[in-house]
């Protein structure tokens, strides 16, 4: 069986740890368009598919970043359903931003919905590695042993080990090579 080598684990830095929190939590990050503050939190799954059918039937360019614009403010089922028709109509129309002015929206948008893929993404990774089945369980032996390499820093120096990711040792060498 050959040995898969494994990156060490580094400790987690403080961005990481926010990062994480402001997953778990569903934090929003604050983006200003001409003085307004806007919150955008995770995007929903609904509001990434109602982007989608607007990008794929879309009109008027300017028209269309408002709409999606508009459906990242407002990122839920029932507020974009009661609301989106009259918010979008307010960036186009009203408050007439530029596609300038709208990118820091779709900017922090795109960093919420990369990160959610990339947790699904693994999630389902874990998942899938926990079913595979190709894989040798090992023995009580073979983790007892393993366990005791682990401890005493012997880590890639057994003997079983050497042969299959390195050159043989004099040591490791069968004895009709003699």
């Amino acid at each position: 069986m050959v040995r898969r080598k494994t990156k060490p684990l580094e400790e987690a830095t403080q961005e990481d740890k926010k990062a994480l929190l402001s997953v778990i939590n569903n934090d929003a990050d604050i983006v200003e368009l001409r003085g307004r503050k806007i919150r955008i939190r995770w995007m929903h799954p609904s509001t990434t598919d109602w982007i989608s059918t607007l990008i794929v039937n879309k009109g008027d360019d300017r028209r269309l970043l408002a709409k999606c614009a508009a459906l990242i403010r407002l990122n839920g089922f029932w507020k974009s359903h009661m609301l989106y028709w009259w918010v979008w109509r307010w960036y186009y129309y009203i408050r007439q931003y530029t596609s300038e002015e709208l990118t820091p929206v779709f900017e922090r948008a795109f960093k919420k919905k990369a990160y959610q893929e990339k947790e699904a993404y693994l999630t389902d990774m874990t998942y899938l590695l926990a079913l595979d089945t190709t894989d040798k369980q090992m023995t009580k032996e073979e983790a007892e042993r393993t366990l005791q390499e682990l401890r005493s820093d012997n880590v890639g120096k057994s003997p079983r080990s050497t042969a299959s990711t390195q050159a043989p040792s004099k040591s490791s060498a069968s004895p009709s090579a003699e």
